[in-house]
Order: structure tokens, then C-alpha cells, then sequence
């Protein structure tokens, strides 16, 4: 009897902590799906009217589950079935932080199926209890593999918690460090066309003889200023084509534009136009309107996720960046090629989202955040 529970409580604890929590933290796209790992029934949850979940109107120390037949380590009672174990909403939502699944576990149907999944767990848990499954030694191993990985995790959260919210000297260093990054400008382009589909064949190769007359008259005339949308305007009404595009692009970051056009745009003044880009579309003409750098404000929160990843990386690699394993060939086979760094971040930890800001988004007038924040696992 104690081989068997114990062997089935080994499975249960390997399934929980080394492959349900990082499979699981990982799924955020469907967390009742993920939790289906856990779920030793494999029963679908009950449906709960939406309209009766609020849990932020539960008080901290109100009980969440109760489940009947397991007994709290502290009982004296020889019968299971006469007492309870009590969950309160506070550790419930420690242990979900704890595992850093809270963001995940967000939904009525995902609450109840982890809550269900962890009820039978405690019920396997006590009863390998009693079998005294805990001095196997495959138990012990795995405890000790698992506090490992609990250590590591803790202190990856420690640190992702710990750069989220850099000071505001730091976040003003780095912009005035790399006030180039920040670089925008108003772009206007005009189009014209190199082929014209409406024409017939011999119209088209009479075309392709003015063409070029043609693009270089216009450029001439948006080097004097003429209005970019007027000369827009005229090419397609002379190429009898309908629809012609807005000359205006908007405001534009580096990385925005094909890297010849953007140089050849960085190098002008306001109000100057490129030369002839000859592109897919046709011979092409771009405009510098403007150029300013973008406020902080606006990137603060890109600076926050830059600052973040360059701090991340920078205390993992002292950690790590002197640790060079030595593996037994006749084991492992030949050395192949090499993974990653050894504490790396999952999907799940520390992932920042992309803020207003970066490169090719819209800058000013959008709203910003910080990044996530992820719990400390407690001790």
C-alpha cells in the first residue's frame, strides 16, 4: 500500500510542480484549459452565473473552500470524514501569487477548476501522509529538485519586481543618453505611379516615354513648396486613375521608413524634399514637414520596459555568466549546440508588454503603463 500511493503521490507532485505550474503559467490564452492539466477528474467545472462573481467584495479572511473530509494537520480527529479544511480568500489568492498564476486564473470557470484540482490534491496529500510516502526517497529527490526551482523562481520575481519601477533619475539619465532613439518627424509623400493599368498597351508605352518628365516636374514644384496634396492630386487626375492616397504619413520614428529613404529624409531641413526614391510603387517623393524630439512623457513608459530588460539581463549574466557545466560525453553524447541563459524568464514572468512609444507606433496623445509586475513568491 505504501508503494502505491507513494509512487502515485511522486507522479501527482511532479505533474504539479515541475510541469503543471510552468505549463499553466504559460497559458494565458485559455487558463481553464491549461488547468486541465491539474484536474484529476477530468470533469468540466460548473457553469457560474456570471453576475455572482465579484470576488473584490469578499473580505481578506472569508472562507473561499471548504473542504469537507480533509483534515488540517493541527486535528486530533482518527475519522477524515468528521472534519474540514478552510481556505480563506487571502491564501488562496497567496497560493495563486505564490505560483505566479494569478494573472492567468482570472475567470469563474479557471478559479473553481484550479480550486477543485487543489482540493483533490490535499486529499491524495493527506492520505500519502498517513502512508508515510513522504520518507521515500523519490519524494525527498523531488522536494529537493523543487525547492530549487522555487528558489531560483523567487529570486527572478525579486529582481523582475525590484527594476519594474526604476527611479525617475535613472529613467531621465537614460533619455538624455539616448535622446537619438527619440528622434521623430513629420513625413509627406507623393506617389507616381510607374505603371498605369487603366491605359491600353501602346497608351502605357507612351506613357513610360513622359514618365520620367513627368516625376521630375513634380518633384521641381514640391522642391518650391507647392502643396504635397495638390501635386498628389494632379498626378492621378493625369493618369486618370481615382482615389489618390493622402500625401500624409503622420509623425515617424527611426526603424519607421526603408533605411535609404530615412537617411536621405534625416539629412534635409524642414520644408525640403527628398530626390526621386524609385520604389515598387512608382517614383516616390518624400517631404520633411518637421522634426522634434519626442517628450519624456510620452516614452516614459518604453524607457521603463528598456531600463527593465537592460537590468534583467545584467544581473542575470553576473549571476550565471561565470557558470560553465562540464558534461560526461559517454552520457549526454557529443556537444551539441548550446541553450540559452540557465535562469531564463518564461513567457509568463516578467513579459512587458509593448508600450505607445516604440518604434513604428503611434507617439504623442496615446496612454502608457508599466510593466507587469510580478509577485514574490513567500517564503
Amino acid at each position: 500500500m505504501l508503494r502505491k500511493v507513494s509512487s502515485f503521490m511522486i507522479r501527482i507532485l511532479i505533474t504539479t510542480l515541475l510541469a503543471g505550474i510552468c505549463a499553466l503559467a504559460q497559458t494565458s490564452a485559455s487558463p481553464a484549459q491549461g488547468l486541465s492539466r491539474l484536474t484529476l477528474a477530468q470533469q468540466p467545472a460548473p457553469p457560474l452565473p456570471q453576475q455572482s462573481f465579484n470576488p473584490d467584495s469578499v473580505a481578506p479572511n472569508a472562507p473561499v473552500v471548504t473542504i469537507q473530509g480533509v483534515c488540517p494537520k493541527t486535528t486530533t480527529s482518527a475519522k477524515s470524514d468528521s472534519c474540514q479544511t478552510v481556505i480563506t480568500k487571502e491564501q488562496f489568492n497567496r497560493m495563486l501569487s505564490g505560483m505566479n498564476l494569478a494573472a492567468q486564473i482570472s475567470n469563474p470557470a479557471a478559479m473553481r477548476t484550479f480550486a477543485e484540482s487543489y482540493a483533490q490534491l490535499l486529499a491524495l496529500a493527506s492520505e500519502g501522509e498517513k502512508a508515510g510516502a513522504e520518507n521515500d526517497p523519490r519524494f525527498q529527490e523531488l522536494m529537493r529538485v523543487a525547492r530549487v526551482r522555487a528558489l531560483a523562481d523567487t529570486y527572478r520575481h525579486s529582481l523582475e519586481e525590484k527594476f519594474s519601477n526604476p527611479p525617475q533619475e535613472e529613467i531621465e539619465a537614460y533619455y538624455k543618453e539616448n535622446i537619438a532613439k527619440y528622434d521623430s518627424f513629420k513625413v509627406e509623400r507623393i506617389i507616381i505611379p510607374s505603371i498605369n493599368t487603366n491605359r491600353t498597351p501602346a497608351a502605357r508605352a507612351e506613357y513610360q516615354k513622359k514618365f520620367q518628365q513627368m516625376a521630375n516636374d513634380i518633384h521641381d514644384r514640391a522642391a518650391r513648396g507647392e502643396e504635397t496634396q495638390k501635386l498628389q492630386d494632379e498626378v492621378y487626375k493625369t493618369l486618370s486613375l481615382p482615389s489618390p492616397p493622402k500625401t500624409d504619413l503622420g509623425m515617424k520614428r527611426k526603424g519607421g521608413l526603408p533605411a535609404g529613404i530615412e537617411k536621405d529624409l534625416l539629412a534635409l531641413k524642414p520644408g525640403e524634399v527628398t530626390r526621386l526614391e524609385n520604389e515598387m510603387s512608382g517614383l516616390n517623393i518624400y517631404k520633411l514637414r518637421s522634426r522634434d524630439t519626442i517628450p519624456l512623457e510620452y516614452v516614459k513608459a518604453e524607457i521603463v520596459r528598456d531600463l527593465h530588460q537592460k537590468n534583467m539581463e545584467a544581473a542575470l549574466k553576473a549571476v550565471t555568466g561565470n557558470i560553465h557545466p562540464e558534461f560526461n560525453e559517454q552520457f549526454f553524447g557529443p556537444t551539441g549546440r548550446t541553450g540559452g541563459p540557465i535562469l531564463r524568464n518564461p513567457p509568463s514572468s516578467g513579459a512587458i508588454s509593448p508600450q505607445p512609444g516604440a518604434p513604428g507606433t503611434p507617439i504623442p496623445g496615446t496612454s502608457t503603463g508599466n510593466p507587469a509586475q510580478q509577485p514574490v513568491s513567500p517564503k
